[in-house]
């Protein structure tokens, strides 16, 4: 008792020495009916004005008070008139002409008491919240919002810094018609979060805290808080004692008694009878408490509805106010709940009653196992679950031939599993249920399982199975397809455990991709035949196999050393307009570009990924060297090709779904002689003349504004031009260039 005594004197000295440390306490001390601005309804006796209504326009019925609590809904009925609340109504921190209590970032600390009758609805919104700016300004940060709990008739808080939904929601249920002290933290400095505490003791007490983004600057200086009667919010509670301080201290103890107080069970554990020994069963209760976050829950059992000798449960959700209970054995027991604060009081709950009866009768189905099809190599399972009394056994059977026999499972449910099904899986299943109550059972309906083969297809079928809305994206991740091809590259294009090449058939090209597949390592040549789902990597097209996880996907080498498909020659507009025709038919194929410039590009490795190349009319192509290619490392490239093969695929450029050939094989890349060499353009500038010489009169001097065109040729101009730079300078900048048939 000593103790205790201590324990209430320290806090109200911590109270008294640092009283000035709260902005302000509103007490809703005004008389029932809605709060008047000008606070002609103050029964306190002093005029209040700080109170906003951020609309301008809203009637008064907007923000309502009865019996000193502030009643936050999305609807309220006054003076016989329904309207619907679709204000903000908050409180300034200082009144003198709206300004702020505050000028700088700083913690604000707001406490008070929320009590709700009705739940929210399952999203929920929020219903308090900082505000900043001019009186009636409407930007906010620091909400704190209402969800449905996971309980009947229960809710749940949540916070967030910046956003309009929950960041961190806080992890218990709370119950309705009870007063729970919620205890915020503005820290606009160190964590630029919001914290929350619900009925704590201490800042040690376990809090939530925001964890999206919330940016302080000079204009965002909090100066209010404010509640929102949001329309849809679908529950009502009130708010009561509401504080603002600039320290923990102050804001928890001036909303309640700093002295300790025995908790308070909210919702009673209810009794429960079931006929069905080791049925899934729970009792739950709901307590409100100083320490929330840190009450101990310990449930008894008690033979006597007296509730005499009880002996404590070992609960296996813990320290928990959801008791699972054993069913094991059939009996009727009695439980409560002791419940205990960090102050050591303690609170014990009504005796809920537990019966479990075991009622002489058959088993009764719930779930009866379904008919399904599935693919060579899928793991199969078929399901069934029942009501009954007693021990229960199973017995399955295909094409009325006993498969398991007097299986127990779980007693209420039970699965048949077939692994790595193959097409003589195919059968016709059913399940007998039996009970050690009666002599007779009961036995399934017919679930007919269907094993295919994954179909043979074409590579062009693959192809189609995309969504041209949606940057031809495989629309199907789950049917497996064989296709059978030769693999065009000449090494694997990804690292570690996996797998990637292409592969053409006569119709089309794919990418093969095998996660797991560190032993697939076909040669350039190979003909492959492989299992797996469409799926799309990076704007391309794969045919995917995982052997772990999809079982039903494999992949093999048929044979080796194939003629390679003739590549098909495609211009360096081939893209152009053509996006469609891209995906459907040329993606994948092996291509080759002729006349291949390599500009910057030439002397260089031809293993650093993405690199642009061009023509003689300066046409540009995105080529793309794997870096794990060992048979281009250290390779120079050359200034000009007559020839570049490799696979054309689809790939992602600044986030702009493009393509590029794959180059594998150095040899891929046939150097060559251009056949129209490039020609030096003289150019000299006499008494404010620009002339252009140049010796082959087979090139046309054309002319742009932009330096990426589109260039015009300039009529006339064999071997010479002259053009007055002094009126040039009054026009756009100009590009020239020599250009050749």
């Amino acid at each position: 008792m000593k103790k205790l005594i201590a324990l209430v004197l320290l806090s109200c000295l911590t109270a008294l020495s640092s009283r000035a440390d709260v902005v302000f306490q509103e007490l809703f001390k005004y008389t029932n009916g809605p709060v008047i601005v000008t606070s002609t309804n103050d029964l306190a006796g002093v005029l209040v004005t700080n109170w906003i209504r951020f609309s301008g326009t809203a009637s008064p019925s907007d923000l309502l008070v009865k019996n000193n609590r502030l009643e936050v809904d999305s609807s309220s009925t006054y003076l016989g008139v329904t309207a619907t609340r679709t204000d903000d109504c908050g409180r300034l921190f200082a009144t003198a002409s709206g300004s702020s209590y505050t000028n700088a970032h700083q913690l604000i600390y707001v406490s008070y008491v929320v009590n709700f009758t009705n739940p929210p609805t399952t999203a929920g919104t929020y219903f308090g919240h900082f505000k900043y700016g001019a009186a009636g300004s409407t930007s906010y940060e620091g909400k704190i919002f209402a969800l449905a709990g996971t309980l009947t008739n229960t809710y749940r808080l949540a916070i967030s810094a910046a956003a309009n939904t929950p960041s961190q929601t806080y992890a218990a249920d709370l119950a309705l018609n009870t007063d729970y002290q919620v205890v915020l933290e503005w820290d606009p400095v160190t964590l630029s979060a919001l914290s929350m505490w619900i009925n704590p003791i201490s800042t040690s007490d376990t809090k939530v805290t925001s964890g999206d983004a919330f940016t302080p600057g000079t204009a965002n200086i909090v100066n209010m808080y404010a509640f929102r009667q949001a329309s849809g919010f679908g529950g009502f509670l009130t708010v009561s004692n509401l504080v603002v301080a600039t320290t923990f201290d102050e804001a928890l103890t001036n909303v309640l008694a700093t002295n300790a107080v025995a908790p308070r069970i909210a919702v009673q554990p209810a009794a429960v009878t079931t006929n069905f020994q080791n049925a899934t069963l729970s009792l739950t209760a709901l307590a409100s408490g100083q320490g929330q976050s840190s009450l101990i829950y310990q449930w008894q059992v008690s033979a006597s509805a007296a509730n005499t000798s009880p002996t404590d449960v070992s609960n296996p959700n813990g320290n928990s106010s959801i008791l699972s209970v054993d069913t094991t054995t059939i009996s009727t027991r009695y439980y409560t709940l002791i419940v205990t604060t960090p102050y050591g009081l303690s609170t014990t709950s009504s005796v809920a009653k537990v019966a479990i009866i075991a009622p002489v009768g058959p088993p009764l189905f719930i779930t009866q196992p379904t008919s399904q099809t599935a693919y060579s190599g899928q793991t199969v399972t078929l399901t069934t679950s029942v009501l009954s009394p007693g021990n229960t056994t199973y017995t399955w059977y295909s094409n009325n031939v006993v498969v398991t026999d007097g299986q127990l499972d779980s007693g209420l449910s039970s699965s048949f599993v077939i692994t790595a099904v193959t097409t003589n899986s195919s059968a016709t299943y059913k399940v007998a249920v039996t009970n050690d109550t009666v002599a007779t059972g009961i036995v399934s309906t017919n679930a007919v399982l269907t094993v295919l083969n994954p179909p043979t297809v074409s590579i062009a079928y693959l192809r189609t199975l995309v969504d041209p809305n949606n940057n031809y994206t495989a629309t199907n991740s789950t049917q497996p397809y064989q296709v059978t091809g030769i693999v065009t590259t000449y090494t694997n294009l990804t690292q570690g455990n996996t797998s990637s090449y292409y592969l053409q058939d006569a119709t089309a090209g794919i990418n093969i991709f095998a996660t797991f597949g560190s032993t697939f390592r076909p040669a350039q040549g190979d003909v492959v035949t492989f299992v797996g789902v469409v799926s799309s990597f990076s704007s391309g097209l794969e045919l995917y196999a995982d052997t772990t996880a999809r079982p039903y996907t494999s992949y093999a080498i048929v044979s080796n050393n194939f003629p390679l498909p003739a590549p098909l020659s495609i211009p360096f507009t081939v893209t152009n307009n053509n996006y469609s025709n891209m995906n459907y038919t040329i993606a994948g194929k092996l291509v080759q570009l002729s006349g291949v410039y390599f500009g910057t590009n030439a002397g260089t490795s031809g293993t650093n990924g993405f690199m642009t190349v061009s023509n003689s009319v300066g046409q540009t192509f995105r080529l793309w060297f794997s870096p794990v290619d060992l048979d281009l490392a250290a390779q120079p490239l050359p200034e000009y090709a007559s020839t570049v093969t490799g696979v054309m695929f689809g790939s992602m450029n600044a986030g702009t779904p493009t393509f590029a050939v794959a180059v594998t094989k150095f040899s891929d890349i046939v150097p060559g002689t251009p056949s129209v060499q490039p020609i030096p353009l003289a150019l000299t500038y006499v008494g404010g003349n620009l002339t252009f010489n140049w010796t082959d009169p087979t090139f046309s001097l054309q002319v742009a504004t932009n330096v990426a065109g589109p260039y015009t040729t300039i009529a006339g101009a064999a071997t010479g031009f002259s053009t007055n730079a002094t009126a040039a300078t009054a026009s756009p900048a100009l590009f020239f260039r020599l250009f050749h048939e």
